[in-house]
């Protein structure tokens, strides 16, 4: 069985992220997917040290055959902070392959490529309408919120985890770039293709 370590930056991620896998993966049992590391705040994945400290507590675990670091690129490039966080990976020389993925914008913003499947349930009405790029869209989660009745807001440790239990992957895979980044990382680690990615 490969196991895959996953190191995210919330505790929305850390509840959301084994199902979102699990629906690129399938549910074959040759995977295994331990509760993720929340490095409680994306700063303490960026900063000096910090994704070192999370790789590194991934070595200590009884098995690991490979990490994924999951983060959201906000206002950065992607594909830069993506390989600025990779060369800081392939610098510790660890004995298991990593991939850095980075959501563009926002994780959620993969809630607006399935908006279709999503509306109608978790406070979004079944009207709700998104109309543009996905990956262009600054403050998904306040997005969100707007389209809730009055007094709801999105919270991400109420609402991540359901809206990614609605999600369809064929949806997301059309509209997002870094949605299909993602499932060619999960790839890669579980045939043991690469040692760092993206290079």
């Amino acid at each position: 069985m490969t196991t895959l370590i996953c190191i995210v930056e919330g505790e929305g991620e850390v509840q959301a992220v084994r199902s979102l896998l699990h629906k690129i993966i399938g549910w074959e049992s040759y995977v295994d997917i331990p509760r993720p590391k929340n490095a409680n705040g994306r700063n303490n994945l960026i900063k000096e040290g910090g994704l070192e400290k999370f790789l590194q507590l991934a070595k200590t675990e009884p098995k690991c055959d490979g990490v994924l670091v999951l983060i959201d690129a906000d206002e950065d490039c992607a594909a830069n902070l993506a390989k600025e966080l990779a060369a800081r990976a392939e610098k510790l020389r660890l004995p298991f392959p990593v991939a850095v993925v980075c959501a563009k914008c926002e994780y959620e913003a993969w809630f607006l490529a399935s908006l279709e499947t999503i509306r109608g349930s978790c406070d979004i009405p079944d009207d709700a309408k998104f109309e543009g790029n996905v990956e262009e869209i600054q403050g998904v989660k306040g997005w969100l919120t707007r389209q809730m009745p009055k007094g709801k807001i999105y919270r991400e440790t109420h609402h991540q985890v359901r809206m990614t239990e609605l999600l369809d992957p064929t949806r997301v895979r059309m509209r997002s770039r870094s949605f299909r980044r993602l499932e060619h990382a999960i790839q890669e680690l579980i045939n043991g293709e690469i040692t760092v990615s993206p290079r």
